[in-house]
């Protein structure tokens, strides 16, 4: 800690909590970063041109110096491009550290109750607990999404010591780790199990009319689409998109086609000879709308289009209204099968 948990004190980093058996670090950071210094020493050291203010600016590509303004953030669907511009990330495997702080998540809630409850109190500590915890998980979800279609970026000038390529695209590795991290936290079945452990029990505190013309059960379902739809809104992206073909020009091994491919399987792969439960429902309806909006819209690159009609396709081979006895599923597929067939010929 000696230099900080972070480059600078302006970032928006996630809290590094521990994982079950370690050791708790700092929080927080409780010292000006690297890049504070380095940018105080240009700003205001006396006397610094010339030679001696080369050699302050030769440094901008020592790893601890990292920095990126507001502009190159990826905190919006298809905004930027560099993933390590982001918030809610930590540590120098943003995948990995989210991957752990979502798994810790998912173990702690279903104890929030024994945690947070408190006898001749109301349930209004455990509700903020858990939804503290949920939105958590999704800050950490949208970090990784961030690495597919993700172009790390240099700004080193010409023959800088230290420079690499301007433009390096996020290795397949490391895409496909991001991938996988999504299809069994995000889209997987059993990916809000941990929902089933405190539902009953989240009722806010009354405050006079403070629920207004609403409700106060907890909208799991309003809930969890609204959080795969923030992760689909940027991987589906007309620019991400476009992107992954763009970039295969400069070493970009994940092409459009593997991506889609996979984000189908994620979507549908695992509950195809089985009832599918509510969640998915939604999940697999909301995605085949947006399959829909990419092959009839105006803003996609042929390549995405092509393969969206691709994936549509191998959606309706693949789906059956035969492989379940539950009416609910079967009502489903009959409904997945009917938004094919009448979004790609809507005179139908």
């Amino acid at each position: 800690y000696s230099k900080g948990l972070y480059g600078s004190v302006m970032d928006y980093p996630a809290i590094p909590f521990r994982m079950p058996g370690e050791k708790q670090g700092q929080y927080w950071t409780t010292r000006p970063g690297p890049y504070d210094k380095w940018a105080i020493e240009f700003g205001y050291k006396p006397g610094l041109e010339g030679e001696a203010l080369e050699t302050v600016l030769s440094r901008s590509t020592q790893p601890e110096l990292a920095f990126a303004l507001d502009a190159d953030d990826m905190r919006s669907p298809g905004k930027a491009i560099d993933p390590r511009a982001m918030i809610n990330d930590m540590t120098s495997d943003p995948i990995g550290f989210s991957k752990d702080q979502i798994a810790l998540i998912k173990a702690i809630q279903p104890n929030l109750r024994d945690r947070l409850v408190k006898k001749g109190e109301s349930y209004d500590y455990l509700r903020g607990g858990f939804w503290l915890s949920f939105y958590r998980f999704q800050g950490a979800v949208e970090a990784v999404s961030r690495h597919i279609g993700g172009v790390y970026v240099d700004r080193a000038m010409a023959g800088q010591e230290g420079e690499s390529m301007p433009l390096i695209p996020v290795a397949r590795e490391d895409q496909k780790r991001a991938m996988a991290t999504l299809a069994d936290h995000l889209f997987a079945p059993d990916a809000f199990d941990s929902f089933a452990e405190v539902a009953n029990y989240l009722l806010p505190q009354r405050r006079g009319w403070n629920h207004g013309n609403g409700t106060e059960d907890p909208k799991f379902h309003q809930s969890v689409l609204e959080t795969q739809n923030k992760i689909l809104d940027h991987l589906l992206h007309s620019r991400v998109l476009a992107r992954l073909t763009d970039t295969t020009l400069y070493g970009n091994e994940y092409q459009v086609d593997q991506f889609l491919s996979d984000l189908t399987n994620a979507v549908f792969e695992a509950d195809l000879t089985t009832t599918v439960n509510t969640f998915r429902q939604n999940l697999q309806l909301e995605y085949v709308d947006r399959l829909l909006n990419i092959v009839n819209g105006k803003d996609f690159d042929r390549v995405s289009q092509s393969m969206a009609l691709n994936r549509l396709r191998w959606i309706e081979d693949n789906t059956t209204t035969r492989r379940s006895d539950s009416l609910q599923t079967k009502a489903h597929r009959e409904h997945i099968l009917y938004r094919i067939e009448t979004g790609l010929d809507p005179k139908k």
